[in-house]
């Protein structure tokens, strides 16, 4: 059956982060992409992304290319612009083309004059649309060859016989992919295009500096003008402005993720976005609200093992009396709101200290990735030496469930007489008693507190400088533990051995106090793990939620921080984590539900049914 008129019938999708994780937009994508296909069908959702060999391994399946792309491709090679074809792994193994335009960085052209291909793509985005990218850093270049290979790649694909005569929307994210756009553009090629803004470079770095970025849209919109052109030239991101600027204003449809981005948009693009489409989860991907329960015991189990070795050459910590929470995303100290959370950390451990309540003291992760140059020795020789007593107990546990299995009634009463050294063999009670001498050793060797960062870290480092500001030094006195955990969280990194999702999921609670994030895909991803977060009414997300429920629920916190002070902000975010202290086994399960139970509302199956009307309006202005 041939589609409805001004029907969406074939999706390109453009992104850099397309089997190359780098941030939230992979994870956006990622977790469309497979309902997308499901959508259209297969063959009718293709993306495009940046080919990096590292990352590639792990994420994509290469294919032998299919013969009806042959000439395509053959001409695309022509132009210095290698061409992967297969699978990507992460985003459901859909039909994935990845551009390596490393050539045309590279090479010179056969002038005699010493200009590379990437020199003469400048100046064409300057002369067809003044695109000043004079003075941009070294980094903007692979990013323009990126964005402007993509273009050629579809102009290329459209010849091919599955393409031809289709009504086609190529969706274009962020500015990196926007040379693309206007390849397509300028050279009038027959699609649709979508534009896709997740936030505005211009606003980021407004927000990174001293002004306020709200007042500033607050205050351009109430007079109804756009931002000043010299803005971007002041914070020195001239070229990515301008491409973000050009492409909002030549894309058939331009797309947010959030009321905070599309006043953004409206301000610094100069072009209200046509939809405002929120970020979804895919539940089947990041876990079955069946396996919740298990997916939390079992990561709060391993953090228990990492948490337990990790204090105990110093003192015992009551892991069983713990409030676990934790903040994550880009080390962007302000924008993200550590500054907010440690300073919340602060009052805590100050209340903690005069309450007279039964309260469970907290023990707070930074997952916040920042430079590193290995694990500190003690940290991973203490590791290692509890990983060796668990692998010593294992055979004696395995002897007791099977004297346990063949013993009768009267056999297991006299159990209430034996201990574990019954079931250990000599030799496993001397490996035992060695180590057992090195914790000793450890212990005494042992000065001061637990450091608050188990990997090398530089001294300066401005997270680290600000917990000893604020006395945050995991004394054994404190009720406030911290763990400043600066890589990324990993099953092989030889510590907490977790992947992301599986480390929220054994949290409390996940706490991200942003004062900019156009939409905030932490919080919606904790929810989804059945975990209670905290987001704020500067975020997306927190203005969607506070549209969405009437009433302050366990499961989730919108804290109010326009027009807040940090201090101010603080103490209301210390109050949020007080209370989830406090609660009964009965409260935590409920707080749990009612997360999971918002986040339900942000299913890809839900909001794919958006993206279908916002690409057949794209079709539909395109016509």
């Amino acid at each position: 059956m041939s589609a409805q008129k001004n029907e969406c019938q074939i999706v390109f999708e453009i992104s850099n982060e397309i089997a190359n994780k780098i941030g939230g937009i992979y994870t956006v994508i990622a977790s469309k992409a497979a309902e997308m296909q499901r959508l259209l069908g297969p063959g009718n959702y293709v993306a495009i992304g940046l080919y990096n060999s590292f990352k590639a391994r792990n994420d994509f399946e290469e294919l032998e290319l299919p013969k009806e792309f042959d000439e395509a491709i053959s001409k695309v090679r022509t132009e210095g612009i290698d061409v992967k074809y297969g699978r990507w792994i992460g985003g459901g193994n859909v039909e994935t083309f990845l551009v390596d335009p490393s050539y045309l960085l590279d090479v010179p052209l056969i002038t005699g004059k010493a200009e590379r291909k990437i020199d003469l793509i400048k100046r064409s985005l300057w002369d067809w649309f003044q695109i000043d990218s004079l003075w941009m850093p070294e980094v903007f270049d692979p990013m323009v060859a990126f964005g402007w290979a993509a273009g050629v790649l579809i102009t290329q694909l459209l010849e091919a016989s599955r393409f031809k005569n289709k009504d086609i929307v190529t969706h274009f994210h962020e500015w990196i992919s926007g040379p693309g756009l206007l390849y397509l553009k300028h050279n009038k090629v027959k699609v649709a295009t979508v534009f896709m803004t997740h936030a505005t470079q211009l606003g980021r770095n407004i927000a990174m500096g001293e002004e306020d970025i709200n007042e500033v849209v607050d205050n351009f919109l109430a007079k109804g003008e756009t931002i000043p052109p010299q803005k971007a030239y002041q914070y020195h991101v001239e070229g990515t402005h301008q491409l973000e600027v050009i492409c909002a204003k030549e894309a058939d449809l331009l797309i947010t993720v959030s009321e905070a981005v599309a006043r953004e948009a409206e301000c610094i693009l100069g072009r209200k976005p046509d939809f405002v489409i929120p970020n979804g989860i895919n539940f089947e991907k990041l876990a079955r609200k069946e396996e919740l329960v298990e997916k939390n015991q079992l990561s709060r189990v391993k953090i228990r093992r990492f948490v337990e070795a990790y204090f105990s050459p110093y003192y015992h910590l009551d892991f069983e009396n713990l409030l676990i929470v934790h903040i994550s995303g880009r080390y962007e100290f302000h924008n993200k709101g550590i500054d907010t959370f440690i300073a919340a950390l602060k009052v805590v451990n100050e209340r903690l200290q005069t309450s007279t309540e039964n309260l469970r003291q907290v023990l707070a992760f930074i997952w916040v990735p920042a430079p590193v140059a290995g694990i500190k020795s003690n940290v991973e020789k203490i590791i290692a030496i509890a990983k060796s007593q668990r692998a010593i107990l294992r055979e004696p546990m395995s002897r007791i469930e099977e004297w346990l299995s063949l013993s009768s009634s009267e056999d297991k009463k006299k159990l209430e007489e034996k201990t574990l050294k019954n079931f250990l063999k000599k030799e496993e009670v001397n490996q035992l008693l060695n180590l057992d001498l090195e914790i000793k050793n450890m212990c005494k060797e042992a000065s001061g507190s637990p450091p608050v960062c188990p990997f090398k870290l530089n001294e300066k480092d401005t997270i680290l400088q600000t917990l000893v500001q604020q006395n945050l030094l995991n004394n054994e006195d404190d009720n406030v533990k911290v763990i400043f955990y600066p890589t990324y969280l990993s099953k092989r990194d030889n510590l907490l051995e977790l992947d992301y999702y599986d480390a929220v999921a054994g949290c409390d609670m996940g706490i991200y106090p942003s004062v900019y994030e156009p939409f905030g895909l932490t919080p919606l991803e904790a929810l989804a793990l059945g975990v209670p977060a905290v987001t704020t009414d500067l975020s997306g997300f927190g203005l969607l939620i506070n549209k969405q429920t009437s009433a302050e629920a366990l499961g989730i916190h919108v804290l109010k921080r326009r027009g807040e002070t940090i201090e101010s902000a603080a103490e209301k975010l210390a109050d949020v984590i007080l209370l989830h202290s406090s609660l009964s086994k009965e409260k935590v399960c409920e707080a749990r539900k009612t997360a999971r139970e918002i986040s339900e509302l942000f299913s890809w199956r839900n909001i794919i049914k958006e993206y279908k009307e916002a690409y057949d309006a794209a079709i539909s202005k395109h016509s």
